[in-house]
Formats: C-alpha cells, sequence, structure tokens
C-alpha cells in the first residue's frame, strides 16, 4: 500500500448502506449480462448458427460450473472433449 495514501475515513451507517446497496446493484446487473449472453447462445443453437459442442463450451466460459452434471455423460456419450 502507498504510504501517502491515507486510509478512508470510517463510514457512517447510512453511507454504509448505500456503498452495500451499490455494490449489489453492480452484482445484479453483472448476472443480468450473464443471463442475456447465455440465452444469446441459446438463441444461436436454436438457430443453427453454432453446434452443440460449441454452445456449452461458451456457455461454460460465461458461467463455469451452472450446466447440470448430466450434461458430462452426454459429452462422453458423444466423445465430445468440451468439459
Amino acid at each position: 500500500m502507498n504510504a501517502r495514501v491515507k486510509p478512508p475515513e470510517r463510514l457512517e451507517a447510512i453511507q454504509q448502506r448505500e456503498v452495500v446497496l451499490a455494490s449489489i446493484r453492480i452484482v445484479v446487473k453483472s448476472l443480468e449480462a450473464i443471463k442475456e449472453a447465455v440465452a444469446f447462445n441459446g438463441v444461436a443453437l436454436a438457430q443453427g448458427a453454432i453446434d452443440p459442442q460449441s454452445a456449452i463450451r461458451l456457455v461454460e466460459e460465461i458461467a463455469p460450473g451452472m450446466l447440470p452434471p448430466e450434461l458430462n455423460a452426454i459429452c462422453i456419450a458423444n466423445n465430445w472433449e468440451i468439459l
């Protein structure tokens, strides 16, 4: 830490609440962006713009660990090396 930078003053309760609310709003916006990106990949798959393996790969990059574990069995059965 830079020695010349003063630590922030202790926040009052109202300020603390506002900081936490602002942080929660950031999380909500991030989750909305993830939802939109995943939905976009679903539309691309449905319209044939991407194949199932690509859709899985892209969704796993966007939302790691959120695909159902049963999908792994499908990947193995089809010899897809994506997960």
